[in-house]
């Protein structure tokens, strides 16, 4: 249901809702040390009011990416695992409503 994806710290507060933001984040260490683990954030921004349409997008979003291995126009495949959904935020900067949808992607070294 969002249309408009932006990258990190360009979204302005007057852009038009929904869109939403994508953060490819740290690398961090796997317990067995033969891996690591990219992760991957996601925020949707909608206009100030309801909470109910980020609840909409939130589930959307991991029923999307949660488990789903996609391919790159190279050839290499990834597969991307939810790992955490924070709570209700509202942005006055961007006067917006959001949730951090966190995902990791897990590497090989």
């Amino acid at each position: 249901s969002i249309k408009v994806w932006k990258q990190p710290y360009t979204a302005k507060k007057d852009d038009k809702k929904p869109y939403g933001i994508i953060v490819l984040g740290e690398e961090i260490s796997s317990v067995n040390r033969q891996g690591f683990f990219r992760d991957l954030v996601i925020w949707p921004y909608f206009d100030v009011g309801s909470f109910v349409v980020v609840d909409q997008a939130v589930a959307e979003l991991k029923r999307l990416l949660d488990g789903k291995v996609l391919t790159t126009t190279g050839g290499s495949m990834f597969e991307i695992e939810w790992v955490h959904t924070g709570k209700d935020f509202q942005d006055d900067d961007l006067n917006a409503l959001t949730r951090r949808i966190e995902f990791r992607i897990p590497l090989l070294k």
